[in-house]
């Protein structure tokens, strides 16, 4: 009677932690969801007391999908901490600081864009920002170094201005030029990608990392507004240059979708030395007898953002490697893809060239404030 008893307190006990264990996955499928009242986002008829709510919804509207305001409106404000909307623009001064703490996200912040056009990409409805960037205004350089063979045979037309989503911008669905049609549903369906559970295939917007269609990775939960070498997104590369028109998955072939110039073999002498452009789809591990074996440079940046030893991930200088994960190392065959995302930002920074570090200052500013540095060891 007793073994019985004891037998029944364990088969509780296993219940127990089998539904606390399908509350945890359920709650983490939905906490990847967008979340909060329908309100937040969303009007039915787009009026009170017959006129907009000034302050509180963007003027304009009304807007397709009911919503109160467009990508910029929503995603615009001052990452804390506690926001579970990821805030890429900000209307007043953000903290920047390379190697240590700030309040900005992965991509960095169009706040800087508003300040000068080097600064960032010219993404139509940034306030106060000329669209196009009036630096690249023809149409064989618009965007800059753009192959439409990477983009579908899209034509890019003069004058075109960089959309949030859609046709002419980064995230959703390239063949639906609308950026509210592009993204439609995503934010609904999204799922947190992480490449252990392998729901981020890239088969849907909602389903591919960051809502870049066709894209892998895995998303650091709040946008690596904090970081170390275990925390931080994880880039899906390949050792290889791209195909145009076969996406590779890759975060690097989303910025060959727009720059695809800068990254095909026959603009890059075929990925032989010596480079004519500077090398992205590379694994540093191929040539690791050499400097580049030494990143992250701990002779720099021992201390920054977790770094202690060799072949520790730089969560400012980011890698990518072939399986998309999460790595603290990058030890190994695969594991140190450079990116485009290694020098540059997606959105902006304060820098020249949404460059993550002030590369026309040095060696004017400390070694520590030189990114170039976490792979090219020795020039300095």
């Amino acid at each position: 009677m007793k073994e019985m008893e004891e037998w029944k307190f364990f088969n509780i006990k296993v219940w127990i932690f089998l539904l606390l264990i399908s509350f945890l996955l359920i709650y983490r499928e939905a906490f990847s969801k967008v979340s909060g009242a329908c309100s937040d986002c969303h009007t039915m008829h787009y009026s009170q007391s017959g006129g907009i709510i000034v302050g509180e919804w963007k003027s304009g509207g009304p807007f397709k999908a009911l919503l109160i305001g467009d990508c910029v409106f929503c995603h615009t404000g001052t990452n804390d901490g506690t926001n579970i909307t990821p805030y890429v623009y900000s209307t007043n001064s953000t903290s920047y600081n390379f190697g240590g703490e700030r309040n900005t996200l992965a991509g960095g912040n169009f706040y800087w864009v508003t300040l000068n056009n080097n600064y960032g990409h010219n993404v139509e409805g940034i306030p106060n920002v000329t669209t196009p960037d009036p630096n690249f205004l023809s149409a064989t350089s618009y965007p800059p170094g753009y192959d439409s063979t990477y983009r579908g045979g899209i034509t890019w037309p003069e004058n075109q201005p960089v959309t949030c989503a859609g046709t002419y911008g980064c995230h959703g669905d390239p063949s639906k030029e609308d950026p509210v049609e592009a993204i439609l549903g995503a934010h609904h369906q999204n799922v947190l990608c992480n490449s252990t559970t392998n729901n981020c295939d890239g088969s849907t917007v909602a389903k591919s990392y960051r809502f870049l269609l066709g894209i892998k990775g895995t998303e650091d939960p709040d946008w690596e507004l904090t970081l170390s070498k275990d925390d931080h997104n994880g880039y899906y590369a390949v050792d290889e240059s791209p195909t145009p028109g076969s996406n590779s998955g890759s975060i690097n072939y989303l910025c060959a979708e727009c720059h695809g110039q800068f990254h095909n073999g026959t603009y890059s002498s075929n990925y032989q030395s010596p480079w004519l452009r500077h090398p992205t789809d590379y694994d540093m591990n191929n040539v690791s007898s050499k400097e580049y074996g030494d990143y992250p440079n701990i002779d720099i940046f021992s201390g920054k953002l977790g770094v202690s030893a060799q072949y520790d991930y730089f969560a400012d200088v980011p890698v990518g490697n072939v399986q998309g994960e999460v790595l603290s190392s990058v030890n190994g065959t695969g594991k140190a893809i450079v990116l485009c995302v290694s020098c540059h930002r997606a959105h902006a920074t304060p820098y020249d060239d949404i460059l993550r570090w002030n590369y026309r200052r040095w060696p004017g500013v400390p070694d520590d404030q030189n990114g170039c540095l976490a792979c090219h060891t020795t020039k300095y």
